[in-house]
Formats: structure tokens, sequence, C-alpha cells
């Protein structure tokens, strides 16, 4: 961030920074399960979080003329998003190593699969590798703590940001509970942010302006067709058998 920050990125780091630091707080409550971090007190902490946010973009947006210090505010909140967002993700991480998730209760794990929900199917699942679940496992902890340095930490973004789409999509669409639900809604934003953050350099390598002068020779009608054929191709071979296994 610099002084010229716009308003539209003051607003989006505020509000990444509030979500942040409200997932942050609903992790620490475990649900419900510390005894000295009661609801009541981590509901309020997460309001609180969300309201300074936008505290915080007023005085910013006001005082970043004014003040040498307000321009600080972008790169330390970056910063601030950064280490929490490894924290949540490697707690996570150390979750699966100490056997604190993928544990279904026997007398669930018992019942017939049809009469299992989304969420505990879900469990089932992954917890029937613990190879799968530590390789989970190290992932996140290996992207989070690239996520810390800021040589590395759009490469942690990246490794990162596919695994978070993909846990996302399996918390909405298996029905896990809210809690589950807002983490990875939450660290995805994150990670997409840090990538927002470092999008001049992700152009550089997956757009580049300059290409090699051998490519301008199979940008023709033909040599697209034979690229599009392998989409095309694998839906006529998939259509056939599903007429012939029927």
């Amino acid at each position: 961030m610099t002084a010229t920050t716009s308003f539209p990125a003051k607003m989006a780091t505020c509000l990444v920074a509030g979500l942040t630091c409200a997932a942050f707080w609903l992790l620490l409550g475990n649900g419900g399960g510390i005894p000295w971090l009661p609801p009541t007190l981590v509901f309020s902490l997460v309001a609180l979080s969300l309201v300074a946010a936008g505290g915080l973009l007023a005085w910013w947006q006001a005082g970043e003329a004014r003040w040498p210090v307000a321009a600080k505010v972008g790169p330390w909140l970056q910063e601030a998003i950064c280490y929490l967002t490894a924290f949540n993700i490697a707690c996570f991480g150390w979750k699966k190593l100490f056997g604190l998730q993928f544990i279904v209760p026997p007398a669930i794990a018992s019942q017939p699969m049809n009469q299992q929900s989304g969420e505990w199917l879900t469990w089932y699942y992954f917890g029937y590798s613990p190879t799968f679940g530590l390789l989970l496992a190290l992932i996140q902890l290996a992207g989070a703590g690239l996520l810390l340095f800021r040589a590395t930490r759009l490469l942690g973004a990246v490794i990162l940001t596919a695994f978070l789409l993909n846990l996302t999509l399996i918390d909405i669409c298996y029905h896990l509970n809210a809690g589950a639900v807002v983490q990875a809604v939450v660290a995805t934003l994150d990670v997409l942010f840090i990538m927002w953050l470092h999008y001049a350099r992700l152009l550089a390598i997956f757009l580049p302006t300059a290409e090699p002068e051998t490519a301008s020779a199979t940008r023709t009608l033909p040599g697209n067709l034979v690229r599009i054929s392998a989409i095309l191709l694998s839906l006529l071979f998939t259509f056939y058998l599903s007429i012939l296994l029927k």
C-alpha cells in the first residue's frame, strides 16, 4: 500500500482484516468448548472486530493525507491478515495431526449410509485414510508457513487457493456446520486477497505479453480445432459409454 491508496482498496483491506480477525476469535472459541472463552465473549469479540474494521477504514481515509502514520495502515493490515490466516489454517492442520478431525463416533458410524448427514459422510470418508489426512495437514501447515514470509507469500497463496476452494465447495455442498463453512469461506477470501496484492506478478506469469515467435505458427484455425477436439472427442466417448452401459 502507498499514500495514494484508493478507497476501494482501503475498503477491501479493512473488510478482509475484520473478517479474518472474526474468524480467529471463532476458531479460538472452538464452538463453545473452552470454559474461559464462552460464546458470549467470542461473539462480542467478533462484533468488535467488524466494527473496528469499519472505524479503521474511516480513520485511514480521513487521516491518510494528514498523518504519516495513517499511510502505514495498509502494510500493517496486510501483515496482520497474513499472520492470522496462517494461524487459522495451521490450526486445522495441527488438529488433523492430533486426531481432532475426521473422528466419527461409533454410534454414528454404525448407522446405514443413507441415514447419515452430509457432514458425517464427509468426515467418515476423509477419516478412512490416515495417510490422506496427513497429506492434507502437511499442505495446510506448509501453505501457512509460506504465507508468513514475503518472499514465499505468493507461492503459499497459490498453493492454498486450490486447496481452500475445493474445501469450501465440500463444506457448502455437503452441508457442513455453519462454523466450518465460515472458516473455509474466510480463509479462501484471505488467500485470494493475498493473490490480489500480487496481481502484477501473477499476470506476468500466467498472461505474459511477449510470446515466442514459434507460437504464432500454431495460432491458426486448424490448430485450434485440434486442441478443442480433446474436449469434443471426450464428450463423444462418454456419450458412447452411457449408451453402451445402459
